[in-house]
């Protein structure tokens, strides 16, 4: 039985588009530093069997973020192509996963998908789906969110949602102790009780893991999954985190107003 690889690089001009702003600008006479460059890059590749046109549902498709203009952008383009290979890769990624490219890690997906036919008599499709978005890009501060897609057998495919913060001065990844200031955790956990139950219309004394309450226990916390945006910080809990599966994700907005005393001067108001 014939097998073939068909691979498709969606040109720049069909399904992406260019984001340039101006290099430098000029504010009371002193330069402020721009936001960074970024074009959204499109890679499909299907796994195709036996003669044209007989294709098969599994596929490898990506939508996701490049950086440039930016003496730092390497580094954050590297660190965010290491995070698609963490979630692509099945068992592990041969060789130095440093220098893999997008097409290898599919060839790579697919070549688990060619093992597991032969030794289990696998006969579903695997699937993945990575989706990129820019959440916030400003002078200093970055977010991007990565929404991923999965199937290779069982009841459903599995879905996950991660944020990564970055200081684009230095190319670093951020964490809420970059952010928040020291002592922030009990009042933080609280804000974001009072918005979960905001959301689904619940007293403060209504239990959380009631049948309006949801979640798995009689509590929320913040967890390490959290996004600077225009508006605030953001809190994502994926699938299974906080509550069953029927329920879905959970996102927990918090606007700069509510945390203007636990963020660090730097985060208190995004410009």
């Amino acid at each position: 039985m014939k097998r073939r690889f068909r691979f498709y690089l969606l040109p720049a001009a069909i399904g992406c588009f260019l984001i340039f702003v101006t290099a430098y600008s000029s504010q009371n006479g002193s330069d402020v530093p721009r936001p960074l460059s970024y074009e959204m890059r499109n890679v499909d590749k299907v796994y195709q069997e036996g003669g044209e046109g007989a294709e098969s549902d599994t596929y490898c498709k990506f939508r996701y973020p490049f950086f440039s203009d930016g003496e730092h952008a390497e580094t954050i383009n590297r660190y965010l192509l290491s995070r698609i290979a963490n979630s692509i890769s099945l068992s592990s990624v041969p060789g130095d996963s440093a220098g893999i490219t997008i097409e290898e890690l599919a060839d790579n997906f697919f070549a688990e998908y060619e093992a597991a036919r032969k030794e289990f008599s696998v006969r579903w499709p695997y699937q993945f789906k990575l989706t990129g978005s820019v959440l916030l890009n400003r002078s200093d501060l970055l977010t991007v969110a990565f929404s991923y897609y999965a199937f290779t057998g069982g009841a459903h495919g599995n879905s996950y949602t991660e944020y990564l913060v970055f200081d684009t001065m230095t190319g670093k990844r951020l964490g809420l102790n970059d952010v928040f200031e020291e002592g922030f955790e009990e009042r933080l956990n609280k804000l974001i009780d009072s918005r979960y139950r905001q959301m689904k219309g619940l007293s403060p004394t209504d239990r959380l893991d009631g049948e309006e309450g949801v979640l798995f226990k009689n509590v929320i916390h913040f967890n390490d999954n959290f996004a600077l945006t225009d508006q605030g910080v953001s809190f994502f809990y994926n699938q299974y985190e906080i509550a069953a599966y029927a329920y879905g994700t959970t996102k927990i907005d918090l606007p700069y107003s509510d945390l203007s005393d636990l963020l660090k001067p730097g985060f208190r108001k995004i410009q």
